[in-house]
Order: C-alpha cells, then sequence, then structure tokens
C-alpha cells in the first residue's frame, strides 16, 4: 500500500481554490461605454462599441442597444441570436453586431447608412442571469452640405440684393458674408429650414449698397465637422447707379413734397376724423336703437334646434335630451350609415331649412376648439374636405387661440372678448348667415349673399376632448321689451349699419333693454 506525503493534500486543495475563485467572481461586471461621443457622417456607417469590466466574455449573455425606451430597442440579441421582433422599425435591417472581440468582453453595433435622425444618446445594456449593467453612447450626426450659391438682384431702388443658398446641412450650419478684404458682416435674414430626411436648407439674403464692394463671398461651415464651403461673386460697376447734381436736386424736390404731402394728408385726416366723431355722437342714440331692434327680430325666428344621432361621428357622445355633446377618446361602436362624419369629428342638428329665417343659440362656455354654424344636408361626410363655403359650410371656430371663420382662406376674427354663448341666425332667402357673441351682444361675423340650395341643417363640431359639453340652448318663452322704433325704414336709410366697419357704433351693450335670450343654466354631465 502506498503512502503519500502528508503535505501534498494540502498543496492540491489550495491549488482548486485558487482555479475556482475567477468563477465566483465571474457573475460580477460593469459595462463600459467610449468616454467620447462617437462621430458619424450621414450616408456613412458608424460603431457604438460597450466593453465589460473585467474582461470577462460576453457570449451567451443578452445584448440590447436602445434609445429612450428599452423596447421597441435599436439591437438585440439573446443567446447569440437578433430579436428583430424587438427592435424598432427605422433600425431593422441597418444594425448589425459586430462580435470579432466578444470574448474579451467587447461588442459593438454597426449602424449602417447613417441619417440625420440618429443623432442622440443610446444605452449599451448587458444581461447574465439576473445581473445587468448598462452605458451610455452619444453620438452625433453632421453631413456637409452642397456647394453654396449666391443668386443676385438688382432693386427698383437701386440696392442689390444677394441670396446664398445650400442644401444637405447637418446639424444647423453656421453662415457668414465677407468682403473681398475678409471683413464679415452679417444677413438681412437666414433661414435653416429641416427637409423630409432632416437635413436643413440654408438661406441667407444681404443687401450691398456700398459702390466699394465688389468681390462678395458666402461662407458655410459645419462647426462639428469644422469644415466649410465658400463661393465668391463679382458684382459689376454698372449695376450701382451713378449720383449726377441733377438727381441730388430732384431727390431733394421730391423729399419737400412728401414732407408737404404728408402734412396735409395728415391735416385732412385730423379733420374728417373730428367730424366723423361729431356725426357718431349725433346718430349713436339711433344706431343703438336700430341694433337692439335687429337683436330681438332675430329670436322672433328661433326655433328648437335637437342633434341628429345618425350624423354623428363615433367619438362624439350625445346626451339623452339631444342638446349637449362632448368629445371623447373612446369610439363607440355604432351602425355605418352614409349620413355619418366619419372623419371630421362633427354632428347636424335634426331640423332640415329649405326656407324662411331660422334662430338658435349655443352654449360653449370656457371649453377650446369648437365650430358652430349651418352646413348643407348633403355635405360630404366621409373624408377630409376643407369645411368652406364651397363645399357647403357656413361656420365659425375657436381653434388654439384664435377665431377664425371658415372661409376658403380662413379670415381673422379680432374679437373684443370670448363668447361664452354663440347666436346663429339663418335668412335663407337672402343667403345670408349672422353670428352674434351673446357675451356681449356683438357681432362676430356674417356670411352674406350666398345661394343656397337644397336643405341647410345646423352644424356642430369640437375639435378637442373634455368633460365640458358643447350644448344648444333652449327657446324662451317669450322676449323682453321688444323696442318698436317709428318708421325704421326710413332712418336705416339715412344711416347704414356696418356692424364691422371702423365708423359704426356698437353702443353700451349695458343700455339695451335685454339680451337675445336670457342665459339658462348649462346642461350637466350625466
Amino acid at each position: 500500500m502506498a503512502v503519500f506525503p502528508n503535505s501534498c493534500l494540502p498543496g492540491c486543495l489550495l491549488i482548486f481554490i485558487l482555479l475556482q475563485l475567477p468563477k465566483l467572481d465571474s457573475a460580477r461586471f460593469d459595462v463600459i461605454g467610449p468616454p467620447e461621443p462617437i462621430l458619424a457622417v450621414v450616408g456613412e456607417d458608424a460603431e457604438l462599441p460597450c466593453r465589460l469590466s473585467p474582461n470577462v466574455s460576453a457570449e451567451g449573455m443578452e445584448l440590447r442597444w436602445f434609445r429612450e425606451k428599452v423596447s421597441p430597442a435599436v439591437f438585440v440579441s439573446r443567446e447569440g441570436r437578433e430579436q428583430e421582433g424587438e427592435e424598432m422599425a427605422e433600425y431593422r435591417g441597418r444594425v448589425s453586431l459586430v462580435e470579432d472581440h466578444i470574448a474579451e468582453g467587447s461588442v459593438a453595433v454597426r449602424l449602417q447608412e447613417v441619417k440625420a435622425s440618429d443623432d442622440g444618446e443610446y444605452r449599451c445594456f448587458f444581461r447574465q442571469d439576473e445581473n445587468y449593467e448598462e452605458a451610455i453612447v452619444h453620438l452625433k450626426v453632421a453631413a456637409l452640405g452642397s456647394d453654396p450659391h449666391i443668386s443676385m438682384e438688382v432693386q427698383e431702388s437701386g440696392e442689390i440684393q444677394l441670396e446664398c443658398t445650400s442644401v444637405g446641412w447637418y446639424p444647423e450650419p453656421q453662415v457668414q458674408w465677407r468682403t473681398h478684404k475678409g471683413e464679415e458682416f452679417p444677413s438681412m435674414s437666414e433661414s435653416r429650414n429641416p427637409d423630409e430626411e432632416g437635413l436643413f436648407t440654408v438661406r441667407a439674403s444681404v443687401i450691398i449698397r456700398d459702390t466699394s464692394m465688389k468681390n462678395v463671398s458666402c461662407c458655410i461651415r459645419n462647426l462639428l465637422l469644422g469644415q466649410e464651403k465658400e463661393v465668391e461673386i463679382s458684382i459689376p460697376a454698372s449695376f450701382f447707379p451713378r449720383l449726377t447734381p441733377w438727381m441730388v436736386a430732384v431727390a431733394v424736390i421730391l423729399v419737400v413734397l412728401g414732407l408737404l404731402t404728408i402734412g396735409s394728408i395728415f391735416f385732412t385726416w385730423r379733420l374728417y376724423k373730428e367730424r366723423s366723431r361729431q356725426r357718431r355722437n349725433e346718430f349713436s342714440s339711433i344706431e343703438k336703437l336700430l341694433e337692439e331692434l335687429k337683436w330681438k327680430k332675430a329670436t322672433l325666428h328661433a326655433v328648437d334646434v335637437t342633434l341628429d344621432p345618425d350624423t354623428a361621428h363615433p367619438h362624439l357622445f350625445l346626451y339623452e335630451d339631444s342638446k349637449s355633446v362632448r368629445l371623447e377618446d373612446s369610439r363607440q361602436k355604432l351602425p355605418e350609415k352614409p349620413e355619418r362624419f366619419d372623419s371630421w369629428p362633427c354632428v347636424m342638428g335634426r331640423e332640415a331649412f329649405t326656407s324662411g329665417r331660422h334662430y338658435w343659440e349655443v352654449e360653449v362656455g370656457d371649453r377650446t376648439d369648437w365650430a358652430v354654424g349651418v352646413c348643407r344636408e348633403n355635405v360630404t361626410k366621409k373624408g377630409f374636405d376643407p369645411m368652406t363655403p364651397e363645399n357647403g359650410f357656413w361656420a365659425v371656430e375657436l381653434y388654439g387661440n384664435g377665431y377664425w371663420a371658415l372661409t376658403r382662406l380662413r379670415t381673422p376674427l379680432p374679437l373684443a372678448g370670448p363668447p361664452r354663448r354663440v347666436g346663429v341666425f339663418l335668412d335663407y332667402e337672402s343667403g345670408d348667415i349672422f353670428f352674434y357673441n351673446m357675451t356681449d351682444g356683438s357681432h362676430i361675423y356674417t356670411f352674406s349673399k350666398s345661394s343656397f340650395s337644397g336643405p341647410l341643417r345646423p352644424f356642430f363640431c369640437l375639435w378637442s376632448c373634455g368633460k365640458k359639453p358643447l350644448t344648444i340652448c333652449p327657446i324662451t318663452d317669450g322676449l323682453e321689451g321688444v323696442t318698436v322704433v317709428a318708421d325704421a325704414k326710413n332712418i336705416s336709410k339715412e344711416i347704414p349699419l356696418s356692424p364691422m366697419g371702423e365708423d359704426s357704433a356698437s353702443g353700451d351693450i349695458e343700455t339695451l333693454h335685454s339680451k337675445l335670450i336670457p342665459l339658462q343654466p348649462s346642461q350637466g354631465v350625466p
């Protein structure tokens, strides 16, 4: 029987323990990204590297490069296989894994055909079992644009305007004009507009008045790349006007005549304004009376308007009384009907008008983004046709922070105050549609001399969601003290009413006998 020395066993155990130490510590690691941003040129490839510390193998780990959100990601590899289903659509097919040194813990992703939208921050994420770490990689994208082009135009004043244009820059470049001596001077105007690919088109213009500036250059610089492109243009001396003594004398005479003309115009204007003020003061009481009579006459044609659920957009929720409506994010399952709006969030009133005069009021409250008015019964309800009179819509709206009349080129409405209640008056035979701010009784807008054909119906639209509904006001049982004016027809011939003109007197609304229709409490949310 062999006998081993007693010193052999402790030595073997020590060697075995030392061999196991790297395995026990291999589960703990850090991820380190590049210390400086990665610079890439549009259209070329770029690599986003990360490495493990200590330099253990990354084989078998989950590797993920992402931007703001972990998923979907830029690139995902799990158990050595790319997970395309977890990747962002704009990166799919453009990103591949560089794993030449993966055994040493160094990995990178190659981004092909870099775009301007690739610019920004990325994160690389490594995970093994329950242990994971990540690092940040900054990618800076740059593009050197086209050679600048200078166009020249001689103004009627004799000045020369130069415009420098170049395309395909990223990020926004710096523009600088220089004289032939290298002296820099600023642009009169500059614009930098991105195209569909995010690259900037640069336009800079300058006015040349100095006849000594024969050569002018335009320099466009990419500060990130530290490169620039420059173009020079020569201005012929014949382009600059030559002044003679008689031209100077004529210019002085013209200036004097101009000052005399301005003085006479100002004096005439002051005289006209004074006479206009006196005339307005003389007839202000009669105009107030006529304006009140016109509002009160409108209420004599008040109609009971209700909402037609068969025309309501699926995102519009109608109340049980068919008087109120609000816009929700959720979409209702409603039967498909040809008369239902499926694009614009709109609804019609049930009532159709083919003649006569009709009046109703809509409580808009303090909610934003709405439109009310009148439309033809057979307007296009499928698709996004513009809401204009040519397409059968006569309406006013609040959108964003502005009030507009929905004409072919939208007309801004400079209102004195926001209307909480809007009055709509339709005169079918005359082709007129009037809108009133019933908060203060002022006139908003009039579509005049329109050509109507076929039935017209009330029209309502909501552009934003909210708990506060848009409500059709109920008809009042009677009118308060309608003032009768003797021989009002003859008076109106002498004093034409111009609600939107400068010289029209809107009058003090608080002196009116009563409002158009007394305010009613809005319907609550069920």
